[in-house]
């Protein structure tokens, strides 16, 4: 476990560099670097390939999902390990079906996540009792949602810009339809996913996968 070399990315200038300073004086730990966007991070993890990224979900210009979609993608030996202020069900299981090797909520302990860093370099899996609580109701929500009808292209279209915070105006500009179609599809979204606003719609779409 000598001589660990370990990335931390995250926005916060507090955050970070308060981990970098417990990291650093972890025994077992050799060296710690730190990024503040998520190119940066991924750009990092390419050219040194740490043995652990410490990644929040939140980053400026690549989040800490597209880090890990392509870490896996490249096959990056590097262990992943997320540390966010987000916990909701959807985004632990897209954070751990993307390669994360833990899950911490941001309110966690230096202590406790140096020590889930350990962890995570030895192999193993660090997810606390609620972020389980939170992935197993969102892989049973999964299996109960997964013969409902699919959404038509043009309707993931809409709700891909709707997701993107687009009025409905400025979806029907970039599509070249009339806004009454926009508000049509987006009622068949609805239905078919059955909720009853653009948020809610979003969210069961990304819980199925079908928004990335």
């Amino acid at each position: 476990m000598n001589g660990l070399r370990v990335l931390v990315a995250d926005d916060h200038p507090v955050f970070r560099d308060g981990l970098l300073r417990l990291l650093t004086g972890r025994h077992g730990i050799a060296a710690v670097v730190t990024a503040a966007t998520g190119r940066d991070a991924l750009a990092r993890i390419r050219d040194s390939a740490p043995d652990v990224a410490v990644l929040d979900l939140r980053l400026p210009d690549m989040d800490g999902i597209a880090v890990l979609e392509s870490m896996q993608r490249e096959r990056l030996p590097t262990r992943a390990l997320i540390v966010s202020a987000y916990d909701d069900s959807a985004t632990v299981y897209r954070a751990i079906a993307s390669g994360a090797r833990a899950y911490l909520p941001k309110a966690t302990s230096g202590d406790t996540i140096c020590d889930a860093v350990l962890a995570v370099a030895r192999g193993d899996t660090v997810l606390p009792a609620g972020v389980q609580d939170s992935l197993a109701s969102e892989i049973r929500m999964r299996r109960n949602v997964g013969d409902r009808p699919a959404l038509s292209p043009r309707e993931l279209d809409i709700l891909r810009l709707a997701a993107d915070g687009h009025p409905t105006a400025e979806i029907a500009r970039q599509l070249h339809v009339s806004p009454a179609t926009v508000k049509t599809h987006l009622q068949h979204v609805f239905e078919k996913l059955e909720v009853s606003d653009r948020a809610a719609a979003v969210a069961q779409a990304m819980r199925r996968g079908l928004l990335h």
